[in-house]
C-alpha cells in the first residue's frame, strides 16, 4: 500500500480508526457501568441519607458520568501521543470524533436501561449535558498540555 503525501500510513488509519471505534465501544461500557453505580447511588457518592434529599442524586449522577468518561478520555490520549507520529493532527480528530461519540452512547445507553424495581427512579438520566464535553474536552487538554510541554522543553534545550 502507498503512502499519500501527507504520511497518512496505514498505521496511522488503524490507530485512527482504533481510537474512533474503540472509544464507541468503551461508551457502551461506560454507561452501562454508569447506570449500574447510579441508579440507587450509595452513601459514598451522595452522603448521608440523613443530612442529604433526593436533590442531590442528578448531581452525583452528572459528576459520576463525567469521572468515568474522563478516565476514557485520559485513556486516549494517552493512545493519541504514543501513536500519531505520522500524522498527528489526523489521529487527534478522530480521537475527538470517538470521544463525542462515546460519551454521547454512554448517556444514551445509562439513559436506555431500565429500573430494577417499582421503588426506583424512572430512568438514570443526565440533568447537565454539558457532561457529555467532559470526554472530548480531557482528550484535547492532555495533549494540548503535554504537546506544549514538549515544545517548551526542547525550546529551553536549543542553543
Amino acid at each position: 500500500m502507498r503512502r499519500s503525501p501527507g504520511g497518512d500510513g496505514p498505521g496511522t488509519r488503524r490507530t485512527g480508526f482504533a481510537l474512533l471505534f474503540g472509544q464507541a465501544g468503551a461508551g457502551l461500557v461506560v454507561g452501562v457501568l454508569w447506570w449500574a453505580l447510579t441508579r440507587r447511588p450509595a452513601t459514598a457518592l451522595v452522603g448521608e441519607p440523613v443530612v442529604t434529599s433526593a436533590a442531590v442524586y442528578p448531581m452525583a449522577r452528572d459528576g459520576v458520568f463525567s469521572v468515568l468518561t474522563g478516565l476514557v478520555g485520559l485513556a486516549a490520549a494517552v493512545v493519541v501521543l504514543r501513536r500519531a507520529r505520522q500524522a498527528p493532527v489526523t489521529v487527534f480528530v478522530a480521537a475527538l470524533a470517538g470521544a463525542l461519540t462515546s460519551s454521547l452512547l454512554a448517556a444514551g445507553t445509562g439513559s436506555a436501561l431500565p429500573p430494577t424495581g417499582p421503588a426506583e427512579a424512572a430512568h438514570v438520566t443526565l440533568t447537565a449535558w454539558v457532561a457529555v464535553l467532559v470526554q472530548p474536552f480531557v482528550v484535547s487538554a492532555a495533549v494540548a498540555l503535554v504537546t506544549l510541554g514538549d515544545v517548551l522543553a526542547r525550546w529551553v534545550r536549543t542553543p
